[in-house]
């Protein structure tokens, strides 16, 4: 053959290559325009429904544009038709994994990784399984054999360095501050949390905090404990406490369980605060929800009781609602409003009279590096009585 044949039939190939529906459909796939990727996939199957090939596109771009339940279901049709189809499986798991269905999401994954044990995706997969689970040593190692055969592969190192980074013990120093108007009266409070892993279900925390009012220091410490009683179920529970406080508790404890189970986020809560001749109980339930990957809505409800040595009960109702979204791969913004008493992980005696106050807050927090994050805070609360609160707080976590 001349070279001038050879030039031709290259130019001929790829002229008929670039006619080609399902090149043009993938292409479009990973360009990111997802839905015409979509119905152009979608137009080849109804014309061929053996068409496996864009049947699995169809899975894939449903897993994409965050449809899992839809995206199993197409997998589930492409193993039914060949149940040997390691990229169906491995469709399958992924999705089903997202849709929180782990159990029959491991069954998939088991069977791809029983059909091809050393293929990287089967690999990071059964990581990205185990990691929704909690089990993070498993996931580890199985991130750890798919770097070993693909080491330049960034997103499984990242995956790999998310699962570090969460089972990793953990520092957090905060600062607290907050101003009276229009009394012209601050208070500054600052903590440490030491976070420690014990094994993948239970972790030992260890707090401190100090504040500062009107040229008074008073000092306090505790610590609780953090169960992952299975995945999706996680109990916390602890206490702190001091002696020669005034605005801070002498006693305060906290139970709490979330419950997790598909897009939907479960909690309760109860705390207990103990002052000089007083006392507190507030808890109740909250919900929080994943609209899409990056966006969640949460809303609770709390109701308190506050006793007087001496005197009558005072039971006051409240709640926050509220939105977080991630709106960088390493950045999440949130914005609430709480109508009565708020920030119950940091309770002060002016704010137990605090029933009927009204608190916009803004937060935002980055993770410099996967080991390295930083926040902040700002809360406007106006109560009765033209009273006005500022409160500005900044965070800083360090894992090791």
């Amino acid at each position: 053959m001349t070279v001038l044949a050879a030039l031709l039939l290259a130019v001929t190939m790829a002229t008929a290559q670039e006619a080609d529906p399902r090149v043009q459909a993938e292409r479009l796939a990973r360009s990111g325009a997802h839905e015409e990727a979509l119905r152009r996939f979608q137009a080849l199957v109804a014309a061929n429904p053996d068409d496996l090939a864009s049947r699995l596109w169809i899975g894939r771009l449903h897993l994409m544009m965050g449809h899992p339940h839809r995206a199993a279901a197409v997998f589930e049709s492409v193993v039914a038709a060949d149940n040997q189809n390691v990229d169906a499986l491995i469709g399958l798991g992924l999705a089903l994994t997202e849709a929180g269905d782990r159990r029959y999401a491991a069954d998939a994954l088991n069977r791809a990784e029983a059909l091809a044990p050393d293929r990287v995706d089967v690999l990071a997969a059964q990581g990205n399984l185990h990691a929704a689970s909690r089990r993070e040593t498993l996931a580890l190692a199985y991130y750890d054999r798919a770097l070993a055969t693909d080491s330049a592969n960034a997103e499984i190192r990242a995956d790999a360095d998310a699962v570090r980074a969460r089972r990793a013990h953990r520092v957090t120093l905060g600062y607290d501050f907050q101003r009276f108007d229009p009394y012209d009266s601050e208070l500054q409070a600052g903590r440490v949390e030491v976070n420690a892993r014990l094994n993948d279900s239970v972790r030992l925390v260890v707090r401190g905090q100090v504040l500062r009012h009107e040229d008074e220091d008073e000092s306090r410490g505790g610590a609780g404990v953090e169960w992952l009683v299975r995945p999706g179920l996680r109990l916390r529970g602890g206490a702190q406490g001091g002696s020669n406080v005034f605005w801070l508790p002498e006693l305060d404890a906290y139970a709490d369980a979330t419950w997790t189970r598909g897009r939907a986020h479960w909690a309760a809560r109860l705390h207990y605060f103990d002052f000089d001749g007083l006392d507190m109980w507030i808890g109740g339930p909250g919900l929080a929800y994943d609209v899409t990957p990056r966006t969640t809505v949460r809303a609770e409800y709390l109701r308190g009781r506050t006793r007087v040595a001496g005197g009558n009960s005072d039971i006051t109702d409240g709640g926050t609602i509220g939105i977080d979204g991630r709106v960088h791969d390493r950045l999440t913004a949130s914005l609430s409003y709480s109508r009565g008493i708020d920030r119950l992980d940091w309770m002060t005696l002016d704010r137990v009279d605090a029933g009927k106050a009204n608190t916009l807050s803004l937060e935002g927090s980055a993770d410099l590096t996967p080991f390295i994050g930083v926040g902040a805070g700002y809360d406007l609360q106006e109560r009765p009585g033209d009273i006005r609160i500022h409160r500005a707080r900044g965070v800083l976590t360090v894992r090791f």
